[in-house]
């Protein structure tokens, strides 16, 4: 399967996979609880039915990744302590091992009371999944991407993201990230050896991964949210003929890049990706 980068959304561009076609997937997704109904004058207990606001679209996600995902393969979704026992429930159904991992971010910022200081990491293996020899603990020490370098709020750190895929993966297997945001996971593909699909709904962030790699060999694919034409890196190409550089226009070394028509709109595609 040849890497590609994807403008859409996660759910519709998920179910134009082929069955059992992923080796691997990680993937930051909007895990916050949207819930807002309490800040009233009447107060209203919290429940556990709360949940549904948010458990309807992830079921759907996750049967997409039981879908795609092989029967060897293996699963990481970064979450909270409030989101982790809802993704558990659903990776129970058809995962034969799902346990959390602690990303330590060695320190925190001043404020009140306990401060954030982890993120966690559901890891769930496939029934078929080899047994991997090793001694590593599930405590991962990696520094957070410092607030000023980030391109997105919640962005990662590819040595983290390179850790996963090394433990989980072989060289020249796929690995998904269906909350693609500022290309984290790409990154650390690139530098790993590793086939990849990024799926980003937000075209700010799908233009700052198609932008990362200039050379390397992959597709980015607008979403059938609309149909863009084809550019260059910002040059229309005519089917007869070669777009040629000027001193502010560069040739892309890539074909294969699709670039959007200028005068494309598209309308609110504001989600949390990393």
């Amino acid at each position: 399967m040849e890497s590609k980068i994807i403008q859409g959304d996660c759910i519709d561009e998920m179910k134009k996979l082929p069955d059992e076609s992923v080796d691997l997937i990680i993937t930051d997704p909007p895990y916050f609880i949207p819930i807002k109904h309490y800040k009233t004058r009447k107060y209203f207990d919290r429940n556990f039915a709360d949940l549904g606001l948010i458990e309807y679209f992830f079921k759907d996600v996750f049967n997409e990744f039981k879908r795609i995902i092989k029967p060897t393969g293996r699963i990481y979704v970064f979450c909270d302590g409030q989101s982790y026992p809802l993704f558990w429930w659903h990776f129970f159904k058809f995962c034969k091992n799902v346990r959390p991992i602690i990303w330590d971010k060695k320190t925190s910022i001043n404020g009140y009371s306990w401060r954030h200081q982890h993120e966690l990491i559901l890891f769930a293996e496939m029934p078929q999944a080899k047994p991997v020899p090793s001694g590593d603990g599930d405590i991962l020490r990696y520094s957070a991407v410092k607030v000023g370098l980030r391109k997105h709020p919640a962005e990662k750190p590819v040595e983290l993201i390179k850790s996963l895929i090394e433990k989980s993966s072989n060289p020249e297997e796929v690995v998904l990230d269906c909350f693609a945001g500022s290309g984290s996971v790409m990154k650390a593909c690139l530098e790993t050896n590793r086939q990849y699909i990024m799926i980003e709904k937000e075209l700010s962030y799908f233009e700052l991964m198609e932008q990362s790699d200039k050379t390397s060999t992959l597709t980015a694919t607008q979403s059938t949210l609309a149909k863009p034409k084809e550019f260059n890196m910002g040059l229309e190409v005519s089917p007869t003929a070669t777009p040629k550089s000027s001193p502010t226009e560069m040739t892309s070394p890539n074909p294969n890049i699709h670039r959007r028509c200028p005068n494309f709109e598209i309308g609110s595609l504001a989600r949390r990706n990393k």
